[in-house]
């Protein structure tokens, strides 16, 4: 579907007359400026195109090759005389290659320009190295040497007897001979050598005096591979396509003129048709262009470019010279890297022409036309039709006047207008403008509105030159007038051409560029009319204004400056900036811009979108949203595959295969594109239709603009008059917002309007409910199977039974002799959205034995299955009948409240029911009217909760049924002892029996105040009771209870004050002692700790310093003990490294090997992270003492025993002080840097810092730091 279009043309003078070869340095990165040669028949010249200047670098008489050595910088020349001689360009010295006696015909280097072919006077082909050292010889009319590659027979039969295709069994019977012509004198005896791209294999073309013309293949050594089978009438000029697969030989046949290709192996494998009679046209070379895509043809008048695609050959181009003063001598494909599609012609006089050329789609945006060249017909296929493999098409427009071959499309151009008028303009050879005219919804039916030749605007040009107006575009309409636009360059300057549409020399306006035009694009706006270039040796990008307004001035500005020379460029404005205009360019090394950003790189095709730029790569599709710049979707294609068009009203994308066949996809992002736009002009219909074809989520209608949605709900319900379409929106709805998830690249995020207090978990429920009100308030018959659909979607089954019950009723009620149609389909309808067994249960919980026996009979259910079940529930009370009912669907509420309806004669079965399914809770309130019913219920509950543990809950309830005893001892059991003490009251027991049951149970909970409490109230023996403080370490509260005794007036009591002093004292002292013992070995062990610490480290220290490493041989896998903060680790081989890795699946295993990890065992290769988390542990256990320690300080002033209290307040001090003052050696700065800094990767990571950080991640993160150590006022000042 592509079309040649010419980018620029070059003319220039050299002033060589008659040159023959031109030579172009392949090494040479400049198009214009520099150094190329020329080659006459006696003469070697180096010109400048630029200075037009020349020089005479070597006179060689009888010139018949000529190659550009680019590896040695030489100028190879082979003259007839048979020198062979080597011209430095740089130093004009000249030396002799080699020399052949003989003479030499033609000489062909191979492209890799390691072996040299010469076929000398006597017809003998000679292979020789770079340096002239023979390989081979071979005479051409040497007829009995036999091909390496010859074909074999493997015996499959005659040909006589195979399949001839459409020529039917009489070819089989025919002999087919070709004739040799009788005269050899009247045929051409040049001899052709061409060589195959990758220069293992080179063809030479010569005559046979037995065959005629023919060809041989030879390898790069020189052998003979293959010999051509026998063809009539093949011409001279041959050429091999560079990719290897064709050889290309004219060959007239009886009926038509071809172009013969044959294979490697010399057999004619296809042809293309040539437009013009061999004979009377014959073609005097034949070249392709360096990437095998162009086939030129040249005759004496003509060039002719063909590309092939999809199996067809295309003309593409023509270059008539018919009209020019001079004839054609020589052209050429340019074989630099980014110039293969680059034509240089030299003309007899002198002249110079490049042609440069470009693949472009000629399509007309967005509407599916796409044009094709081919020859003087034009190809028009309607994508938006259907989907036409070329060469078919969907209409021919055959070129008027073109009849007599003498006229053939070259450029096509499209522009559509702001009243859908579609105007093409078609350029022929002959500079002939071709003005045809159609609508937009008749698009490729064309009539001819006009038609006129342009003539030089310039004085400077004294000729038209072939396809001068060849990159003709359209400029837009002004004024009532279309405009055309064209650039032609001659030699440093360049035209700007802007042509009125059918007006006599429809020239409207020259403007001059300094320099040469090589991309040039319109805006098509009609209210600018500006126009975009790039010259070809400066990367900026120009823009230029006012070119039509009469009397105004034409302005130049800078636009945009890329780093790279264009191919492409298209222009687009945003709708929320019109008055800002952007750039879409492709540089030709196949990088995307949009304006100066580069958007992607490796980018084959591109092609605007809507709001999307869609481009592909060599295997994806990419879509980049224009108003963010931000690509939103991709996906895969086969490899090659490249844009064709879009196709706005079926968001169809059209692409082509390498191979020429096409291929239409319709992406999400831009069907979305398309559904978005429906939905806000509130075309729901066709909304939908996309929707349900493209299988994208029907949420999207109501998601895309959920506030539009339920305000215009009713429009909705009109659009969609299909039910079936209103079932299936309410069947995909779901509480999820899809412009936010699985279609959030076509949207902006927040851009979502929701309604008032709305929760994206409820939008089902919103929707359904909505449309219910609208369709129920409607007398419409066809919303019946939605308003079900609806009552499905929302769970409400029952209110869809009940709403076909009733008109299966109302139905019955006009005629009992006709079945209710309209009822039993929508039951149908139910019976496909709900499963037949919750459909009859949900009847059956309507206790509706009409509606259930509908239900069933509709359900295909078998009788056996309901109907013994159903006279069963009919023979029931109506309550205990709900009961069975509630119970078969497991609704066991509405079971519980049915039965207790029932009174107390199924209270037992209630009973077993409530126990059965635990419904203790809701049996309490649906029997409180009933006390012995209660009560048992109770009793129930209790044992139910006594028996999972819930004791407190359970006494409550034993006491409201009744039972004292078991309230009694589960209050006891949990230690209620105010609760145990009430209940032991109510129920006529001992209450201080109970009371001193429940004292060594509290002290064994560590309950020591409310022992005593219990002991001294209901107790004999004080002594007794102040042993609950004693052993509780309460020694303020037992020195204030015993000093209680101490002060009473009776002398008995104070006796026994006395001994209860006497008591407390002795248990304080001997408590002093044990603390005091722990105090001291907390020191103790606190201080070995630390220093086995810091002697640990100065031995990870010494290892390190001495090469070694610690953890080199460490065969404990710490990985699951990392932190889950540490983000990285070494990549360091290490013994761990060598085994499979443990994983610790249970927490028991876990804790095992954390023991291990952190034993305080010397030699433990963590041994300083065990020790930090034991001395972390330490710390905070002993600085959380000093209440204790000054409590019991206290209590041992209070009996006066100051000496033991300093002491302990002393000894305390000093641990906590030594704990304080050691913090900085144990949590060292190591610890805190790896703890808090981000590590760097590759090359710059510190593996020693990586090191300690995997160590430390080990410990927990708290323990990382110095614990936050809280000081209380816990000293005395009397005690210091």
């Amino acid at each position: 579907m592509r079309n040649l279009k010419l980018k620029y043309c070059l003319s220039h003078k050299v002033g060589i007359e008659n040159p023959r070869i031109l030579l172009v340095n392949p090494n040479s990165q400049k198009l214009v400026n520099e150094r190329r040669y020329a080659v006459t028949e006696s003469q070697l010249f180096a010109f400048d195109v630029v200075a037009q200047s020349k020089s005479v670098m070597a006179e060689v008489p009888d010139i018949v090759a000529a190659e550009y050595l680019a590896l040695d910088n030489q100028i190879c020349l082979a003259t007839r005389g048979g020198e062979v001689l080597l011209v430095n360009p740089d130093t004009l010295e000249m030396n002799e290659g080699t020399f052949c006696d003989v003479g030499i015909e033609c000489m062909a280097w191979s492209p890799d320009q390691e072996v040299v072919v010469f076929v000398t006077k006597e017809h003998n082909v000679v292979v020789m190295t770079c340096t002239y050292d023979p390989l081979t010889e071979h005479s051409l009319y040497d007829e009995q040497t036999e091909a390496e590659g010859g074909f074999v027979n493997v015996g499959w039969g005659k040909k006589e007897t195979q399949f001839h295709g459409s020529e039917g069994k009489e070819a089989a019977k025919a002999k087919q001979e070709v004739d040799v012509p009788v005269n050899l004198e009247e045929i051409n005896k040049d001899i052709i050598i061409s060589w195959r791209a990758d220069g293992a294999y080179f063809v030479v073309s010569y005559v046979s005096p037995s065959k005629g013309r023919t060809f041989k293949v030879f390898d790069k050594e020189g052998k003979l591979q293959f010999v051509a089978e026998k063809q009539a009438n093949l011409y001279g000029p041959t050429a091999w396509r560079p990719s290897g697969n064709w050889i290309a030989v004219p060959q007239k046949l009886p009926n038509k003129s071809t172009i013969a290709l044959f294979e490697k192996n010399g057999l004619r494998h296809r042809e293309i048709v040539l437009p013009f009679d061999l004979e009377a046209t014959p073609i005097e070379d034949l070249k392709w262009s360096s990437d095998s895509e162009i086939l030129s043809i040249r005759t004496k008048t003509k060039i002719y470019l063909y590309t092939i695609g999809n199996y067809h050959w295309y003309l593409k181009q023509v270059l008539d010279f018919q009209d020019q003063e001079d004839a054609v001598t020589h052209y050429t494909w340019d074989s630099r890297i980014g110039e293969e599609k680059t034509l240089h012609i030299l003309f007899q006089s002198g002249k110079y022409l490049i042609y440069k050329w470009y693949w472009a789609i000629d399509r007309l945006n967005r509407t599916g036309l796409v044009a094709v060249v081919d020859g003087n017909q034009l190809l028009l296929s309607d994508f938006s039709k259907a989907v036409i493999p070329p060469p078919m098409c969907t209409k021919t427009l055959q070129l008027e006047g073109a009849e007599s071959g003498d006229s053939y499309i070259t450029t096509v151009t499209l522009m559509q207008d702001a009243e859908d008028e579609v105007h093409l303009c078609i350029l022929d050879s002959r500079n002939t403008i071709h003005y045809y005219k159609s609508h937009l919804s008749y698009v490729s039916t064309f009539t001819l509105q006009s038609r006129w030749s342009e003539e030089p605007a310039s004085s400077d040009i004294p000729q038209m030159l072939p396809l001068q107006y060849g990159n003709l575009q359209w400029l837009g309409c002004f004024e009532g007038d279309s405009y055309l636009v064209v650039s032609f360059s001659h030699h440093d300057t360049s035209q700007i051409h802007f042509l009125a549409v059918g007006a006599p020399q429809g020239q409207k306006k020259v403007v001059q560029v300094a320099g040469i035009i090589s991309c040039l694009m319109p805006s098509c706006q009609e209210e600018d009319c500006s126009l975009f270039y790039q010259l070809l040796d400066d990367n900026r990008i120009v823009q230029l204004d006012n070119v039509l307004y009469p009397g105004g001035e034409t302005s130049f500005k800078r636009h945009l400056e890329l780093p790279q020379n264009i191919d492409q460029m298209e222009i687009f404005t945003q709708r929320s900036d019109s008055a800002k205009t952007h750039t879409i360019c492709l540089s030709n090394n196949q990088c995307l811009y949009v304006d100066d950003e580069r958007i992607a790189t490796d980018v084959t095709s591109f092609c605007m979108a809507g709001n999307y730029l869609t481009f592909t790569k060599l295997t994806s599709l990419h879509f980049l949203r224009l108003a963010d710049m931000r690509l939103v979707d991709e996906r895969r294609l086969e490899r090659g595959a490249k844009l064709v068009t879009t196709v706005a009203n079926s968001a169809r994308t059209v692409l082509q295969m390498p191979r020429g066949n096409m291929e239409a996809i319709c992406p999400r992002v831009l069907s979305l594109e398309l559904v978005g736009a429906l939905l806000d002009s509130q075309r729901y219909c066709l909304a939908f239709d996309v929707l349900r074809k493209q299988r994208i989520n029907l949420n999207i209608i109501c998601d895309h603009n959920l506030c539009t949605f339920m305000d215009k709900i009713d429009v909705f319900l009109e659009e969609i008059q299909n039910p079936n379409w209103l079932n299936l929106f309410l069947s995909d709805l779901q509480n999820e917002d899809f412009t936010k998830t699985m279609y959030s690249s076509n949207y902006k995020q927040d851009s979502q309007c929701y309604p008032e207090a709305f929760k994206i978990e409820n939008k089902v429920e919103l929707i359904c409910k909505a449309l219910c009100v609208r369709m129920e308030q409607s007398s419409e018959k066809r919303f019946r199977l939605p308003i079900i659909t609806a009552y499905v979607k929302l769970r409400q089954i029952e209110k869809a039974l009940e709403l076909i019950w009733e008109e299966k009723k109302r139905e019955s009620s006009v005629n009992n002799d006709s079945p209710a149609v309209g009822a039993e389909e929508a039951l149908k309808y139910l019976l496909y959205l709900v499963d037949v067994n919750e459909l009859y249960n949900v009847a059956l919980g309507t206790y509706d034995f009409g509606l259930v026996l509908f239900v069933a009979q509709k359900s295909q259910k078998d009788p056996k299955e309901f109907l013994a079940f159903l006279n069963e529930l009919k023979g029931y009370e109506p309550n205990y009948r709900k009961f069975k009912i509630d119970e078969h669907l497991r609704r066991f509420e509405k079971a519980l409240l049915h039965i207790a309806n029932c009174g107390r004669e199924k209270f037992h079965e209630a009973l077993e029911f409530i126990k059965r399914h635990e419904y203790y809770s809701r049996s309490l309130q649906a029997y409180q009217n009933d006390a012995e019913c209660y009560g048992e219920i109770c009793l129930a509950f209790a044992d139910h909760l006594r028996a999972n543990g819930k004791l407190e809950e359970a006494s409550l309830l034993y006491e409201r049924g009744g039972n004292l005893q078991q309230a009694l001892l589960s209050a006891k059991h949990i230690l209620d002892w105010q609760r145990a003490l009430k209940l032991a009251k109510l129920s006529g027991q001992d209450v201080g029996q109970v009371a001193l049951s429940l004292v060594a149970p509290l002290q064994e909970q560590g309950r020591y105040d409310e022992a005593y409490h219990l002991s001294k109230t209901y107790g004999q023996n004080p002594k007794d009771s102040l042993q609950c403080l004693i052993k509780g370490k309460l020694f303020l509260k037992a020195i204030s209870e015993a000093q209680m005794q101490q002060g009473s007036d009776d002398n008995k009591t104070q006796d026994e004050g006395d001994d209860l002093i006497t008591l407390v004292s002795n248990e304080l002292l001997a408590y002093q002692s044990v603390l005091l013992n722990s105090i001291t070995g907390d020191e103790e062990l606190f201080k070995q700790h630390k220093d086995r610490l810091i002697q640990v480290r100065a031995n990870r220290l010494k290892l390190a310093q001495f090469g070694g490493g610690d953890d080199d041989q460490v065969d404990i896998d710490e990985c699951d003990l990392l932190s889950d903060t540490t983000s990285m680790r070494s990549s360091r081989y290490t013994a761990s490294s060598r085994g499979t890795g443990k994983t610790f699946r249970s927490s028991k295993n876990r804790r095992k090997h954390e023991r291990k990890i952190l034993s305080l065992k010397p030699g433990n290769p963590f041994e300083d992270i065990a020790l930090i988390d034991a001395l972390y542990n330490q710390i905070t256990r002993c600085f959380g003492q000093q209440q204790h320690v000054r409590d019991t300080c206290k209590a041992m002033l209070q009996l006066q025993q100051d000496s033991a209290a300093r002491q302990l307040q002393a000894s305390y001090k000093h641990l906590l002080s030594t704990m304080q003052n050691a913090l900085d050696d144990i949590w060292i700065e190591e610890m805190l840097q790896s703890c808090g800094q981000q590590f760097l990767q590759g090359p710059n990571v510190d593996y020693t810092q990586l090191k300690n950080e995997q160590r430390y991640a080990m410990l927990s993160p708290i323990k990382r730091f110095k614990p936050q150590l809280s000081l209380a006022d816990w000293e005395h000042q009397i005690l210091q």
